[in-house]
């Protein structure tokens, strides 16, 4: 005569402290290491607020450019790259030469074939944004009287040579990395003379 089994409460219990046991020794024999995560595999999304501390990095701690896009980048920008970032300059003066600059600026024209100022860059403009300023100055003698003539104002523009808006005159400015810079009277018209004005350009990445 056959028996049907019953299961007592005892049994589920010691069932269940079986199945945790194992698990538990499963868990240890499975344990990941830092050699088991790629490269850039863990995110901040991944890392609970405040769950890192500065004995879990190596000495130095993070620096700034470590940080990137919500990760934690493994290599550094290197001079190069920081360099590529950085924006160029220069600043003109009123006969139209080159003052100071960031570097590799060269004048192509000056107030020779029209009013305006033609200048190569040394790399193509292409995707670089260009910007003009007037420069103050208060201590030039721009007019020949012996006494300076500050210089406050005036009107400004720059483009880059041939794009679908813009022609350039002299013909060593027809090329990609050249760009043109029209410095102007408050007025409008054309600066002449003691009228020139000090100009800075700056060129971002």
């Amino acid at each position: 005569m056959n028996r049907r089994m019953r299961i007592t409460p005892g049994a589920v219990i010691a069932t269940i402290a079986l199945f945790v046991a194992v698990g538990g020794s499963a868990y240890a024999a499975t344990t990941i290491t830092t050699e088991d995560i790629a490269n850039n595999a863990i995110t901040a999304r991944q890392v609970a607020n405040d769950s890192l501390k500065g004995k879990d990095f190596k000495a130095g701690g993070l620096k700034g450019n470590d940080i990137a896009d919500g990760k934690i980048g493994i290599e550094k920008l290197s001079d190069e790259a920081i360099a590529a970032l950085q924006p160029r300059w220069l600043l003109v003066n009123e006969q139209g030469q080159i003052e100071e600059q960031s570097g590799g600026f060269t004048i192509l024209d000056a107030y020779s074939t029209n009013n305006n100022v033609y200048i190569d860059a040394g790399e193509t403009l292409e995707g670089h944004g260009l910007t003009a300023t007037i420069a103050i100055q208060n201590k030039l003698d721009l007019g020949g009287s012996a006494d300076p003539d500050p210089s406050f104002n005036g009107q400004i523009s720059i483009a880059r040579c041939q794009t679908a808006a813009v022609e350039c005159a002299p013909a060593n400015s027809k090329v990609p990395n050249a760009f043109v810079v029209s410095p102007r009277q408050d007025d409008g018209t054309p600066t002449t003379g003691g009228t020139r004005e000090r100009f800075y350009v700056e060129i971002t990445p």
